[in-house]
């Protein structure tokens, strides 16, 4: 599993069309705030519109706007719609195989490791990324500083240690 550029651009709109919720935003715009190349955008906007993450209106006056509150999508719904595949290793890809999946001693670490990878990215949700980006809540005055959200210590699950689940 990589975070690529998809992912990293699908959550640049994401965040702009959250952050720009007052009607609907041309793609034009999109691309010229958040520096992305607009055919490369189009091939976004197509895979989170599938996902129904957006929606579109055609014309003069058209353009997108979210397809649900942002409070109700989270950053693996978003890395889902546009990644190809979104497990660590190829034998968790529905439909795939490998040689020693019988016999492989990790496979079933790397099944465990996926689902905490997408219980983590399904906590992050867009409404907190955009407050977090306004200012709302944040505790630092670096403005070059990128920062996660902050969890607390049951957000990490009911087996994370104190130890092993320290906030910064």
């Amino acid at each position: 599993m990589n975070i690529t550029s998809k992912s990293r651009y699908a959550l640049k709109i994401m965040m702009d069309l959250a952050s720009h919720q007052e009607g609907l935003t041309h793609r034009s715009d999109i691309s010229a705030r958040q520096g992305i190349p607009m055919d490369y955008m189009d091939q976004i906007l197509i895979r989170l519109k599938e996902h129904q993450l957006i929606e579109s209106t055609r014309g003069r006056a058209g353009g997108y706007r979210l397809g649900r509150l942002a409070r109700l999508i989270s950053t693996f719904d978003i890395f889902k719609a546009v990644e190809d595949g979104f497990a660590p290793v190829q034998c968790l890809d529905q439909g795939t195989a490998c040689f020693a999946e019988h016999f492989c001693q990790s496979k079933d670490a790397w099944s465990t490791i996926s689902s905490a990878i997408t219980e983590s990215l399904s906590g992050i949700i867009l409404a907190d990324l955009v407050a977090a980006r306004q200012g709302v809540g944040i505790t630092t005055n670096s403005a070059h500083e990128c920062r996660a959200p902050r969890r607390t210590l049951n957000q990490f699950g009911p087996s994370a240690s104190k130890e092993g689940a320290t906030q910064k």
